[in-house]
């Protein structure tokens, strides 16, 4: 099963982008606290570690222990779902799409997104815009 935490520390909103990451792709959710590395790498599946670092929001995803894919998000935005909810990811990005496709469940949204962006559903009838950096 895969598993989505976050940095040690978290800010609010990097622990509620997680949590509803978690949601959309159908993940279970892990508070860090202490646990280190390889108390995430002893799970089975895909591991999906959200931060931030700097400017940036960071998503690195680990896979039997190896990074598989990290994701540089330069900002994101949430706004109320209207309409039934929509699992998993959508990626207008290709490169992002290659990276996540093995891993988790993603959707190439193609001409339908401007622009780099990751769209998802979370709790609670929000919606997620991730822009992500190139």
């Amino acid at each position: 099963m895969t598993v989505v935490t976050t940095s040690r520390k978290p800010a609010p909103e990097v622990r509620t982008l997680a949590r509803d990451l978690a949601f959309s792709i159908g993940a279970e959710y892990l508070t860090r606290g202490k646990a280190g590395m390889g108390d995430l790498f002893s799970f089975e599946g895909p591991v999906l570690i959200v931060s931030k670092s700097g400017p940036f929001f960071l998503i690195q995803m680990y896979d039997g222990g190896e990074p598989a894919a990290e994701i540089r998000v330069r900002s994101f935005a949430v706004e109320e779902r209207a309409g039934a909810i929509a699992r998993g990811l959508f990626v207008s990005d290709r490169s992002v799409y290659e990276a996540l496709k093995d891993h988790v469940d993603v959707a190439f949204a193609g001409e339908s997104l401007t622009g780099n962006r990751i769209v998802f559903d979370g709790t609670q009838r929000r919606r997620y815009t991730l822009k992500v950096t190139p």
